[in-house]
């Protein structure tokens, strides 16, 4: 709690204390100033298995794979942001889901918005064959009304991988972009088998893409005459169209577009690029001079000597933000997280994290406490092994760190 919220608390109780701070400041009240924002972070989870997690802010759950390929849940304190049990092993969902270093490349489990609430969409391989694309397919994991976990095979089951989900609240036709052993790019509506439709635009390599929230539409880069621009693709039409034109080259690293309804700007929707791997670039739909176009709003860039991966939006109290996970010149792998917001008349990038210690913080991701909003992280000690920064022996759990957003 803030100095200030706990001096109206007391004062509330004990008018003599209050009548002489006003005695004192000569009639006049004046509030103590916000406590200053320090860079921080807490270990949430020793357990070092405990990697590639999502969570549902509206279950109040964290979903991960361990090592052996169980699907597990976790309650996430909404009150303390605590993992409840610690170790994240709180319900078993599934066995034999895709695990290890295979989530980085066909991911982990991801919530999948539905009418019914937050399901689990996953990855699996079939039992008794070897641990490779052909042998993948994919599930889904519904809670029924007993509580229970109930996993059924997304029909018809083909080798299919690398899903993620839409994140449309409440969505009645939830869908996923996946992809198969050749690493072709596909989408489908979740409970229609036959609306399954290969992305023939989308190269193998490309991983720069995501669903529009709150659109059926996706939004992906590709190179425009060598420099690399945003587009969208709707789902239901099939139609296309190049977004941005302006200079620099948006998400051709390690990030991707995103594209959501921002509360700050009456809903409008807003796309967020990295542009040069270092700069975050927001653009919003206007008409300017009878020209309706996506006409960049914000521009933030990190310091000198840093890039910037894995952007992921949300909003607080009204505002959206993204948190980034940031790569300090020559590390090839990120040890800073940071957050930015979105509005130019009150610019905010900052580093929320304690850096005094030399480490990985990888894959960040952003649960709202009752506290405000913190960003978890895996931390990893790179001394251990210098070639392999992320190796087993190198980490250190789950750590998280304070965003200092509650007080705006």
């Amino acid at each position: 709690m803030n100095s200030f919220r706990m001096l109206k608390r007391s004062g509330s109780h004990c008018p003599q204390l209050l009548g002489a701070l006003v005695l004192l400041l000569g009639g006049v009240w004046v509030a103590p100033a916000a406590a200053q924002f320090l860079p921080n972070e807490s270990l949430v989870s020793a357990n070092p298995g405990l990697i590639d997690f999502e969570f549902s802010q509206s279950r109040g759950r964290v979903a991960w794979t361990d090592p052996q390929g169980n699907l597990w849940l976790a309650r996430v304190n909404r009150s303390t942001g605590a993992f409840e049990p610690v170790t994240g092993r709180g319900q078993l969902v599934a066995t034999g889901a895709v695990a290890k270093s295979n989530m980085f490349k066909w991911n982990g489990p991801e919530w999948l918005a539905m009418a019914s609430g937050d399901q689990l969409i996953y990855s699996y391989y079939l039992p008794g064959q070897p641990h490779d694309a052909l042998h993948t397919r994919m599930a889904v994991a519904v809670q029924n009304k007993n509580g229970n976990w109930v996993s059924q095979p997304v029909s018809p089951e083909l080798p299919r991988m690398s899903h993620v989900a839409s994140q449309d609240k409440d969505d009645q036709n939830p869908h996923i972009r996946y992809l198969d052993p050749d690493l072709n790019h596909y989408w489908r509506n979740v409970l229609d088998p036959s609306s399954e439709t290969r992305l023939w635009f989308l190269p193998p390599s490309n991983r720069a893409w995501r669903f529009a929230s709150g659109a059926r539409a996706l939004v992906y880069s590709l190179p425009v005459n060598g420099v690399s621009q945003v587009f969208s693709y709707q789902l239901d039409s099939g139609t296309i169209k190049q977004m941005t034109f302006d200079d620099g080259g948006k998400d051709t690293g390690r990030t991707v577009p995103w594209m959501w309804q921002a509360p700050e700007f009456d809903g409008d929707y807003v796309l967020a690029t990295v542009v040069d791997d270092s700069e975050l670039r927001i653009y919003r739909k206007l008409t300017v001079a009878g020209v309706t176009q996506w006409r960049p709003i914000y521009s933030a860039s990190v310091p000198h000597g840093r890039t910037i991966g894995s952007p992921e939006w949300f909003v607080y109290n009204g505002k959206s933000y993204l948190s980034l996970a940031v790569f300090v010149v020559p590390n090839e792998f990120p040890s800073e997280v940071w957050i930015s917001n979105i509005e130019a008349a009150d610019p905010l990038m900052r580093r929320i994290t304690d850096t005094t210690l030399f480490r990985v913080r990888n894959d960040p991701e952003v649960f709202i406490t009752e506290q405000g909003p913190f960003v978890y992280y895996n931390r990893y000690d790179p001394g251990i092994s210098p070639e392999h920064p992320l190796c087993n022996e190198c980490s250190e759990g789950v750590y998280r760190a304070d965003t200092g957003l509650w007080g705006r």
